[in-house]
């Protein structure tokens, strides 16, 4: 009787292994299929989250490059400026010394613009930079 036991069990021992690796596979399947369900609800979630800000995102690229426009064109008026000599300068000490402080002044303006402008290039690369990769 132990003996028949011992064959029944050994016989039966690959085939219930065979049964416990179909069903583990069949629950990594179904398992991997949710997580993949999952994964695709993240993403749409994702996409609505983006296309929500996008407008605000296009909006405020739109401002920063309408103001670089124009800060180009301060920009240019500071540096003609700067690098206009004034021919009327001449003669007294004060003249100079006047005329220093005015350059000195529109030198301090003209690096103040181009501080600016660097500013918003950076706001405009990390806006492009959001844009491109939330397109992916």
């Amino acid at each position: 009787m132990i003996n028949n036991l011992v064959q029944w069990a050994t016989l039966l021992s690959p085939i219930i292994s065979v049964i416990a690796i179909i069903v583990a596979l069949h629950v990594a399947r179904s398992s991997s299929k949710d997580a993949q369900k999952q994964i695709a609800a993240i993403r749409h979630l994702l996409d609505v989250f983006v296309a929500a800000n996008n407008l605000d995102i296009v909006e405020a690229q739109r401002k920063y490059q309408q103001q670089l426009v124009e800060l180009d064109k301060e920009i240019e008026d500071a540096q003609m400026e700067v690098d206009m000599v004034s021919p009327f300068i001449g003669g007294a000490r004060i003249d100079h010394i006047i005329a220093a402080q005015e350059k000195a002044e529109q030198k301090a303006h003209l690096d103040q613009l181009l501080a600016k402008r660097r500013e918003i290039e950076v706001n405009l690369s990390l806006i492009q930079d959001y844009v491109k990769k939330a397109t992916r």
